[in-house]
């Protein structure tokens, strides 16, 4: 299971909990924090990879970097709206 599935499921789980909206907004803020740890250390493994590797690996590890930034912007709109839930 790729690292953006793992992520999203958790998601998943959290978004259909019976928990306060402003936990539910704590748990995507931990998984925001969860998906850029899990770039960071993606792009820097990247960096290090020699020719070889980047000519084999690298268009699936830029993908992959690719999804993890935008499962990290949908989950900040998720938990942006989770936010403005308990103000209202």
């Amino acid at each position: 299971m790729s690292f953006v599935s793992q992520i999203m499921r958790k998601a998943s789980i959290v978004e259909r909990s019976e928990v306060p909206t402003q936990e539910k907004a704590t748990k995507f803020e931990e998984l925001v924090d969860e998906a850029g740890m899990i770039r960071d250390r993606m792009e820097a493994s990247f960096k290090r990879l020699s020719s070889n590797e980047m000519e084999t690996l690298g268009p699936g590890r830029r993908k992959e970097i690719a999804q993890l930034t935008e499962t990290i912007l949908k989950l900040k709109s998720k938990r942006k709206e989770f936010r403005s839930e308990t103000i209202h």
